[in-house]
């Protein structure tokens, strides 16, 4: 019979880490739930929005499609529209009828037309503030008095610095503001209605944000006819002459010639009795002067063309350069909306051949087979 040997546990302690620790299994007997039932609700609506998906999917490629055609509908109408612009374009400039119809005024865009009047400085409006090379400046509109009594239209004269918006502080008067009776080449313009985002013109005002053309003639009591003056950086003698004239008070600013008229009251009022030498010495004194003015206009070459700093900084308005001012993007506009088009038909058509949106039990049911075997 076998006898075990008493232990000693004061000499020999215990080692508790050498005993092996009781694995237990790893059991959550308190297991979140889910807030997301599997449920045949559940199932349901994940079927609708999958269908959802699946409508807008489909609808897609028709209407980026359509839109695609739209933009090329859009395409041959503004070509068609550049086309008939640019032909105007080429033609002479013939004086703008005084029967001319606002109403008309989209028919002769970009087309040449010569006005004969005078300016009236006093209805000056400006529309900006506009860039040129990095300067502030303003567009220069000004009312233009037919001499036909057509009435007075709209004239842009051209882009003007900041600090030469008044008249009174512009150099070369004679092409700054010219006086008296002229005749200007003009393109005839229709602008554009104001745009959703572009703030509406404050009544008084003489500034503008953008080419209102029905407030602008309210504003001057002016026709809604536009008119933009086409550049012109050569010399004038006879608006030299004209300038001339009104600094001497020989013209008003209208373009009446008073010189003449006198010369013919001085002469009529001369006695035939004598006494007439301060009549006949002011007779002498204009008439020298008028020799005056005519020989120094006739020294004037008006082929000589001024630069372009030069005439900003004299504050002369720079004109427009006669081209074509429509923006053509549609092109653009066409690519995308057929590239839209063609990507999303090569997408359903994925989705169609996999069957993901179309049968979403068939696609739990492949994804259990992995797993069953």
């Amino acid at each position: 019979m076998m006898r075990f040997k008493p232990v000693n546990y004061h000499n020999n302690p215990i080692n508790v880490s050498s005993y092996a620790t009781v694995k237990t299994d790893n059991i959550d007997w308190n297991p979140m739930l889910s807030s997301k039932q599997l449920s045949k609700e559940g199932n349901q609506a994940g079927g609708k929005s999958r269908k959802v998906v699946f409508v807008i999917l489909c609808l897609t490629p028709v209407v980026t499609f359509m839109l695609g055609m739209w933009q090329l509908r859009r395409l041959k109408w503004k070509n068609k529209l550049v086309a008939e612009c640019e032909d105007r374009l080429t033609y002479k400039s013939s004086p703008l009828p005084s029967t001319f119809d606002p109403k008309d005024l989209p028919d002769f865009e970009y087309r040449k037309v010569s006005v004969t009047g005078h300016f009236d400085y006093s209805r000056e409006i400006f529309v900006g503030p506009r860039l040129h090379d990095d300067k502030k400046g303003y567009l220069l509109i000004c009312p233009f008095v037919q001499s036909n009594g057509a009435g007075d239209i709209l004239v842009e004269r051209g882009w003007i610095a900041d600090e030469n918006i008044d008249p009174e502080v512009r150099n070369l008067q004679h092409l700054s503001c010219p006086k008296g009776e002229i005749t200007l080449t003009c393109l005839l313009r229709a602008p554009a209605k104001r745009g959703t985002f572009q703030m509406e013109h404050q009544k008084g005002s003489r500034l503008f944000h953008y080419v209102d053309l029905n407030a602008m003639s309210e504003e001057t009591h002016t026709r809604p006819i536009y008119a933009i003056v086409i550049e012109d950086y050569h010399e004038h003698p006879d608006w030299m002459k004209n300038e001339l004239l009104f600094r001497n008070g020989l013209m008003t600013l209208e373009g009446k010639v008073l010189a003449e008229d006198k010369i013919k009251q001085l002469k009529s009022s001369l006695s035939w009795f004598g006494g007439n030498g301060e009549k006949k010495k002011e007779i002498r004194k204009i008439e020298s002067l008028l020799e005056e003015i005519n020989k120094e206009c006739s020294q004037i070459e008006p082929e000589y063309e001024y630069d372009v700093n030069q005439l900003i900084n004299a504050g002369v308005p720079l004109g427009k350069f006669p081209k074509i001012d429509y923006k053509n993007n549609h092109m653009q506009y066409l690519v995308t909306w057929f590239g839209l088009s063609f990507a999303s038909a090569i997408l359903l058509a994925i989705v169609i051949r996999k069957g993901k949106i179309i049968s979403p039990k068939a696609e739990k049911l492949s994804h259990a087979k992995k797993f069953l075997g």
